[in-house]
């Protein structure tokens, strides 16, 4: 009695707050894009039958059948055939029996009095909601009463209803039913559990579904670029989005032996192109169980089963084998050419020289000089060479040329290279006349330190005089390859010298603050540094402090997001800019967003060089205004 009681008072509830938040009223929606894509991602409006291609066209009932299989459990493993025929209008050989077999099974749907299921019928929002209820653990029995009208008030109770207007009996149509899933995966199910994640989705903590984890979980691949790819990918390329290297590209971007992964959901293609030539020198822990080799002085680790058994014992490449390794997504290893599969030339910067042993196939050692050095794509290569027929010098160019597994080391004069009175274009995509390729690779360096950087950075940019380390272009005429010599001054962090320490001897230490943590570190007093407390740029060499920049100072007479103005110029803002609050003596990290009220602070912006010269707002200062 008390049990009736209570569900009696529960629908009583539900009704009351039913009348309060009525169905057509749309409640703190979620992202309607985001609902979309997770939808359309996971493949839960894919049926056999019926173009659902458009938003406004309605869902039938067989349809809705299907899709709430690919909401559950079951997706993936009804069988396409059906050895009864529950219905008068739906025999055994119908397209969507078993999905309808296994609906009714469930009591996700019901058929009606007439003996009839009518899959042709578009589906109303009433019988959705009992499917979607159902899938979250709800039965008839949970509702006393009306039972429509309890799983209507449960529909609005536990926000089924995001950006969905329809009363209950209109019928759904494409987006109605996208946003009635994506509102179902994301709330909860009868015993408080999130039934996304019951299904083994990830929430994030916005409380819906992680979209990029969504999207990497369901990528297909790798596949090698080879000359059967296209055969691999189950749809038309011609109607595909490609990616390349994170950017967006197309179809005749896609080169030979570049690793690709797709879905088929989103016909979408993720091309990367990052191959690593040189002589293998390791395989760790050993050839019987290899997770990792060690290529041209690097460690990469092995990432599929087929890569782990090449360089075992049972594959074909040996310790000491000039080979190319192809990165996939995640800079693992999941290919690999040998010998004289894939000839080359890497051009790049030397960072240092030395001397090492090396191991050969027979497990023999010997003596030998080695250059480091970095090309414009910001990988890092080691190359044995003769030190007897070459010299190599820090900062000097280095080409090294592979041909049928046999490697070539020169010394390369790009001559005299002047681009100081060239300009980048508005939008980065050209230097002067020369355009850049689509795929062009660009790598700003100073020192031992190096950053990849994209055209749209350089955009309005001069470059002065001994700012190109090296450039090479393609047939047409096209840079296709940039190494730049600190020209866009992102190789510094940025913050506030606090304080110097003298010691005994020639070394102070030196506490500073950026990103909000403050550090020390140790330098010579004799060496080129300026420490001056106050706003500065750092470098670093191997943590280890190299050296400090000044930086320009002015006063802000308004501020935006994305720049500040003093009198009479407007300063870009770096992505990364470090906001401090002056206090007696003191710097406290903040946010930019809590010192822009310029009635209240005086703000200072310190930027490192002019906006034509690669520069940005670095460090900005709030002080109270007496």
């Amino acid at each position: 009695m008390q049990k009736k009681l209570l569900s009696a008072l529960l629908a009583l509830l539900l009704l009351v707050l039913a009348i309060a938040s009525p169905a057509n009223k749309v409640q703190a929606a979620t992202s309607t894009n985001n609902a979309i894509k997770v939808i359309d991602t996971l493949g839960i409006m894919k049926t056999d039958k019926g173009d659902l291609s458009k938003g406004t066209t309605k869902v039938t009932r067989a349809q809705f059948a299907q899709m709430l299989v690919n909401m559950s459990s079951y997706k993936g493993k009804v069988s396409a055939e059906c050895k009864v025929s529950l219905f008068s209008d739906v025999s055994k050989k119908y397209w969507a029996a078993s999905y309808i077999q296994t609906a009714i099974n469930q009591g996700w749907m019901s058929g009606y009095l007439s003996g009839k299921f009518m899959p042709n019928t578009s589906i109303t929002l009433k019988e959705a909601v009992n499917g979607v209820l159902k899938l979250l653990g709800y039965t008839n029995s949970d509702l006393s009463g009306n039972v429509v009208s309890g799983q209507m008030a449960l529909y609005n109770t536990k926000e089924l209803n995001k950006n969905i207007t329809k009363t209950k009996n209109q019928q759904l149509t494409v987006e109605d039913c996208k946003n009635l899933f994506y509102n179902t995966l994301t709330a909860t199910t009868k015993d408080g559990k999130i039934y996304g994640e019951t299904l083994g989705y990830t929430i994030n903590s916005n409380g819906e579904i992680d979209y990029l984890t969504l999207v990497n979980a369901n990528m297909e691949g790798p596949i090698i670029a080879d000359s059967n790819w296209k055969s691999e990918i189950p749809f038309a390329l011609a109607d595909t989005v490609y990616y390349k290297n994170g950017s967006t590209s197309s179809f005749s971007d896609i080169e030979e032996y570049d690793v690709l992964y797709y879905s088929e959901y989103l016909k979408t293609i993720w091309a990367y192109d990052t191959k690593i030539t040189g002589t293998l020198q390791a395989v760790s822990p050993n050839r019987l169980s290899p997770t990792a080799i060690t290529v041209a002085g690097k460690d990469y680790t092995l990432g599929t089963n087929d890569m782990k058994i090449e360089f075992s014992t049972l594959g074909s490449v040996d310790i000491g084998n000039v080979i190319t390794v192809l990165l996939g997504k995640d800079e693992t290893i999941v290919g690999v050419l040998n010998l004289d599969e894939y000839n080359t030339t890497i051009t790049g910067i030397v960072l240092n020289t030395g001397t090492h042993l090396v191991e050969d196939a027979k497990g023999d050692y010997a003596s030998t000089n080695y250059v480091t050095y970095v090309d414009a794509k910001g990988n890092e290569y080691q190359q044995d060479y003769d030190k007897n027929k070459l010299y190599f010098n820090e900062g000097e160019i280095v080409r090294v040329t592979y041909q049928d597994g046999v490697s070539q080391v020169s010394k390369y004069d790009l001559g005299s290279v002047s681009f100081g009175t060239n300009t980048f274009s508005q939008d980065g995509s050209k230097l002067g006349s020369l355009k850049l390729a689509s795929n062009v690779k660009i790598l700003d360096l100073y020192d031992d330190q190096y950053i990849s950087v994209y055209p749209s950075r350089l955009a309005n940019v001069t470059l002065g005089s001994s700012t190109v380390n090296y450039y090479a272009v393609n047939d047409v005429g096209e840079i296709t390859e940039l190494i730049l010599n600190n020209v866009t001054g992102d190789l510094y962090d940025y913050g506030v010298l606090t304080g110097i320490t003298y010691q005994q001897g020639e070394n102070v230490n030196v506490s500073y603050v950026i990103d909000g943590k403050t550090s020390t570190n140790t330098v010579s007093i004799n060496a080129n540094y300026n420490l001056e407390e106050g706003p500065k740029g750092f470098l670093f060499s191997s943590n280890k402090l190299s050296s400090t920049i000044s930086l320009n100072e002015v006063n802000v007479t308004s501020i935006s997001k994305t720049t500040v103005q003093d009198s009479s110029t407007k300063y870009k803002l770096s992505e990364n800019v470090q906001a401090f609050y002056y206090n007696d003596g003191s710097y406290i990290s903040t946010t930019v967003d809590k010192i822009s009220n310029l009635t209240k602070y005086k703000l200072t912006a310190y930027y490192d060089r002019t906006i034509s010269s690669g520069g940005c707002v670095r460090v900005i200062v709030a002080e109270n205004i007496n």
